[in-house]
């Protein structure tokens, strides 16, 4: 295992050094998920996604379970509103 020395400075200076690259890396990785386009499953992707079949699909949807989104006469989902949803019940 390799070995670093600080010197020049102290515990505190290092500590607070070490937290300002944390806090960079983390809003790096932030600022990178928010750039991340929504994923739009179809209705056969929802499907085996859930592992559920088409029908039971179509019922939650009309139960109001899962909010389907229209492009065109195609349905989608949303898979993050799929995931809050599994989270929620």
């Amino acid at each position: 295992m390799e070995r670093i020395l600080f010197e020049g400075s102290s515990p505190e200076e290092f500590i607070a050094k070490l937290c300002l690259k944390f806090n960079e890396i983390i809003s790096n990785i932030v600022d990178n998920r928010i750039q991340e386009p929504e994923k739009l499953l179809t209705r056969e992707e929802t499907a085996k996604f859930l592992k559920v079949s088409l029908p039971t699909l179509n019922n939650w949807t009309k139960a109001g379970v899962l909010t389907p989104r229209y492009l065109g006469r195609r349905v989608y989902y949303k898979k993050s509103e799929i995931i809050n949803n599994l989270k929620n019940d």
